[in-house]
């Protein structure tokens, strides 16, 4: 899923982020953020390929890919 997709499903679950002001979250706002994309990521995701913690520069690839440095 492309960054505009996952945006998009957020704009549908929150309209007022679709404006060109500041939104301001709460704690609480901030965890159902949170719990949204994790919800997104379960039910629209694709399977990665079986990788393990042996496996070279495991963790660091995968944090380098999710911030779009890979």
């Amino acid at each position: 899923m492309k960054k505009s997709e996952l945006w998009n499903k957020y704009v549908e679950k929150n309209p007022s982020f679709a404006g060109n002001g500041n939104v301001t979250l709460s704690a609480a706002g901030i965890r159902k953020l949170f719990n949204q994309t994790w919800d997104i990521a379960y039910e629209e995701g694709e399977p990665e390929e079986q990788r393990y913690p042996g496996d070279k520069n495991f963790a660091v690839d995968d944090l380098m890919k999710i911030f779009g440095m890979k």
